[in-house]
């Protein structure tokens, strides 16, 4: 296949990039339907916990992450059927290949950088900001007792969200600035939209750098499961200590 990217940083990922990969019109009608796919959800589950926001004004914490996992699960579905026609390559081209012992050694170093750089990182801010801070998702883990929500709360942290995240940052977003800017565009843009999509502002910067980690798992294996490994162990390593060391967790 010709390589017509304007980028010669990306001449060799996934194949090379055809000249139609990722044009303007296509991406931005599959980034309107993903998006629109998730308005219609939240909207429903507003409809439908309504009389229980109004009674309680609160948000019921299961059926809150239920409503997640089935957005998050629409808009995935949504990009895994879109990509081939917008990136003009296959799936299997986009990382979505059998993997190999390189690949899971890739993705365990990039777990152990990534839980050095996000942890360290908000333990830098605290220091410098003379503050103690933890995430919100944090202050929610630590809020349930009941050990049946517990547990699935930790299975969505560590087997769902992490497939979810990085198909939607990695396997998206990643490409399309990889495709016309090289590999640090591509970063830059994924760490930023995966720091902003946590909605913390005070760990924004590390969680920002902990996507470039994940970005460089994904392109260093050529395998999307490699970036999905990684984040699967940091949110395992952050749900292992609230079970077990909680004063350690941010």
């Amino acid at each position: 296949m010709e390589n017509n990217s304007i980028s010669p940083n990306s001449a060799a990922w996934p194949t090379r990039w055809p000249k139609d990969s990722f044009a303007a019109g296509p991406t931005a009608v599959l980034v309107l339907v993903a998006i629109g796919i998730a308005l219609l959800v939240m909207l429903a589950a507003v409809a439908f916990l309504h009389n229980t926001i109004v009674t309680t004004r609160t948000v019921p914490l299961v059926p809150a992450v239920v409503v997640q996992l089935i957005l998050e699960a629409f808009v995935v579905a949504a990009l895994l059927i879109g990509l081939p026609f917008v990136a003009r390559c296959s799936l299997r081209d986009l990382g979505f290949r059998a993997m190999t012992g390189r690949d899971l050694g890739i993705a365990l170093l990039g777990a152990i950088a990534m839980i050095l750089v996000v942890e360290g990182g908000a333990s830098l801010v605290e220091t410098l900001l003379h503050t103690k801070h933890e995430q919100n998702v944090i202050e929610m883990f630590k809020a349930i007792h009941d050990p049946h929500v517990l547990w699935f709360f930790a299975i969505f942290a560590i087997a769902l969200a992490p497939i979810a995240e990085e198909t939607v940052f990695r396997i998206f977003f990643f490409n399309i600035g990889l495709r016309y800017g090289g590999f640090w565009i591509g970063a830059t843009i994924s760490g930023i939209l995966f720091g902003l999509a946590h909605m913390d502002a005070f760990v924004f910067v590390p969680l920002a750098l902990g996507g470039v980690i994940l970005c460089g798992v994904y392109y260093l294996s050529r395998n999307a499961y490699a970036s999905m490994i990684t984040h699967a162990c940091f949110n395992a390593t952050t749900v292992a200590a609230l079970l077990f060391a909680p004063h350690l967790a941010k």
